[in-house]
């Protein structure tokens, strides 16, 4: 896949499309800094590119780098797509990563308003209730993301430590 897009991209280097599918298939292959170089790329040109913004946003966020720089990526994605309830989630994980937790709460919530059957959202929202230590809520909301999403072995790990911190 990523030689079709670098072929493509030989083609047609100003594709933005191009570029933003390779970003992303680059992340999935656990090649950071190559995908934020690839969605650079998307946002130069094309800078209003709202889903580029959102990810290199999410992307800092999730590593909890350049949180500043996060926050206001994010913030212009979502004046571009007013109401996308994962570019408030992407929003609350950064109010999250800056300890901003009440701000991360109510986003989040937002977000799931939006999105109610997404996994991570929900997940993000029980990750605020552990930081506030507001455990009953963690695990009521780690159950229902885990409902939606039973594969996920991180969540189960996460709900199963919070059981056991609960249980004497």
């Amino acid at each position: 896949a990523e030689e079709t897009l670098r072929a493509g991209l030989r083609l047609v280097p100003d594709s933005v499309d191009l570029h933003y599918s390779l970003g992303v298939l680059l992340e999935k292959a656990g090649r950071f800094e190559e995908s934020i170089s690839s969605m650079r790329e998307v946002l130069r040109l094309d800078p209003d590119h709202a889903e580029a913004l959102n990810f290199i946003g999410y992307m800092y966020a999730d590593r909890g780098i350049h949180l500043d720089e996060a926050e206001e990526m994010i913030r212009k994605a979502l004046e571009l797509k007013p109401g996308n309830g994962y570019m408030i989630d992407s929003l609350g994980w950064v109010y999250f990563r800056k300890n901003k937790l009440e701000d991360a709460a109510q986003t989040l919530r937002e977000a799931i308003k939006i999105l109610p059957d997404d996994a991570a959202i929900i997940e993000h929202l029980g990750d605020v209730y552990v930081r506030t230590g507001q455990l009953p809520e963690a695990v009521e909301t780690y159950r229902r993301a885990l409902l939606l999403d039973p594969e996920n072995s991180a969540l189960k790990e996460k709900l199963d430590d919070l059981l056991r911190r609960e249980t004497p």
